[in-house]
């Protein structure tokens, strides 16, 4: 048994699937384990929270790694470390025109505004997801029904100066950044889609990111809790189906 073990996570590489969902909400470990079987969870440290089960026979790990392109790629690169080589991000995202509220977006590219990816990419500007990923989830998608759409994202550090005004101040600055994005075909944005799919490159792993479009860049108008709740089940069985079926 190999008891090297993750710096920050703690887990060791037998306790470790090929194929892992990252998750920013810790408590999304808890609930979308229900749709594993023989769920294993482990000790959670600063907030990461991670468990193993199984669907299909196939071994599926969750990992959580709160907010942010930092400490999603700390998440992401210890997981490789242990032997993980297929990732898929899944979570919220805010939408630009045409997504609506409720659409579920797939990532096949990402343009690069957030620090963390120039740590392993210096000279790179934008990335593209794993194209078998991106086939597995649009496959995966067809039998859910919410609208899909398959595009670029864009992902940012600074969640209320570049995409969410909390005041005035920032109010034009984030309107010339969704002008600019929406001219360049951009459908979503996050904080941290682009730098797990750069970092996941570099580590020779396949990554690929699902989010649902929780907020409405023009009016601001958030999802509701129930609206949530039930996107996140079309997120986690998108997620298994696509996964499952993905060469490691």
């Amino acid at each position: 048994m190999n008891s090297q073990k993750a710096w920050y996570l703690g887990c060791s590489r037998d306790q470790i699937a090929d194929r892992v969902i990252l998750l920013g909400d810790p408590g999304r470990v808890q609930r979308l384990s229900g749709h594993l079987d023989d769920v294993r969870h482990f000790p959670v440290n600063r907030g990461l929270a991670t468990a193993t089960g199984s669907y299909n026979g196939i071994p599926i790990t969750l990992a959580a790694f709160g907010m942010g392109a930092p400490i999603a790629a700390i998440v992401l690169h210890e997981l490789a470390d242990l032997g993980a080589s297929i990732f898929l991000r899944i979570g919220t995202s805010i939408g630009l025109p045409p997504v609506e509220i409720g659409d579920v977006v797939i990532a096949d590219s990402a343009i690069i505004h957030e620090g963390t990816s120039k740590a392993y990419s210096p000279e790179a500007n934008d990335c593209r997801a794993d194209t078998e990923i991106v086939a597995a989830l649009s496959s995966a998608s067809e039998s859910q029904s919410v609208r899909t759409h398959v595009g670029s994202f864009a992902s940012y550090d600074g969640f209320y100066r570049d995409m969410f005004a909390l005041d005035g101040a920032s109010e034009s600055r984030v309107a010339a950044n969704f002008e600019s994005l929406i001219s360049n075909n951009v459908l979503a944005v996050d904080m941290e889609t682009s730098a797990l799919i750069t970092v996941g490159g570099v580590l020779h792993c396949k990554v690929g990111s699902l989010c649902v479009s929780s907020v409405n860049s023009l009016t601001k108008h958030k999802m509701s809790a129930e609206q949530q709740a039930e996107s996140e089940k079309v997120l986690i069985t998108t997620a298994l189906q696509a996964l499952v079926s993905v060469d490691t």
